[in-house]
């Protein structure tokens, strides 16, 4: 999103001019020119900036507003699913339930009862 806020300042700053290089933005004090590089790939990518010549230099290829409104940035959060792939790769999503032939289970009660100290073992077979 910073790129989008910063891709508005670059267009309305832009606007006032005929043209700009990057160098000239970066002079301005408007942004640090590697900012001001990905703010102009950004408004280019989106239509909203060409550029007007090629420089000969780094940094004097000059950059103009083509009054075209940059896109609203996306408001949803996009959360990462695997579903899809999970699917395609055949993976249950859900792990199924397996039939168990034969379960124990052990308890040890400590009630108390006649054999304090020893503890006695319940050993139920389903």
């Amino acid at each position: 999103m910073k790129v989008h806020a910063s891709a508005l300042t670059l267009l309305r700053w832009l606007a006032q001019r005929e043209s700009a290089s990057v160098s000239e933005m970066t002079a301005s004090g408007l942004m640090s020119s590697r900012e001001a590089s990905d703010v102009v790939r950004y408004a280019m990518r989106n239509g909203a900036a060409e550029r007007v010549g090629t420089g000969t230099g780094r940094g004097s290829a000059r950059y103009r507003s083509t009054g075209v409104p940059l896109p609203e940035p996306r408001s949803t959060t996009v959360v990462a699913s695997f579903d899809g792939l999970l699917r395609a790769w055949g993976i249950a999503q859900d792990p199924p339930e397996l039939p168990a032939v034969r379960t124990r289970v052990y308890q040890i009660d400590d009630g108390g009862q006649e054999n304090a100290g020893a503890g006695s073992r319940r050993r139920s077979d389903s």
